[in-house]
């Protein structure tokens, strides 16, 4: 999969559902995790299907990456800053 790294961009929230809270779980991350990450400095890659993956390091010094979609699965497309959190796991899982 080819990534190009990208600019800043504003997130100004972030859409679950009872899908993506349960995916992140399973990779045992956390919701404020994710929250915490968007909000702190990362980096950002534009991915497949306009979707952007960030990594960050949240507070406690754990390294994640957050795949996130700024269209619900309808691609119908959110408000700008809106983004549909698709996963969520430990950089080092797919290193």
């Amino acid at each position: 999969m080819c990534y190009t790294t990208i600019g800043m961009i504003e997130i100004y929230g972030l859409v679950w559902d009872d899908w993506n809270k349960e995916h992140i779980r399973k990779h045992r991350i956390t919701i404020e995790e994710v929250e915490e990450v968007c909000h702190r400095k990362h980096t950002i890659k534009e991915s497949y299907r306009k979707r952007i993956q960030l990594i960050g390091t949240t507070a406690k010094g754990k390294t994640i990456a957050i795949v996130l979609s700024p269209e619900d699965r309808n691609l119908r497309r959110y408000r700008k800053g809106m983004y549909y959190v698709v996963t969520a796991f430990r950089k080092e899982e797919h290193i």
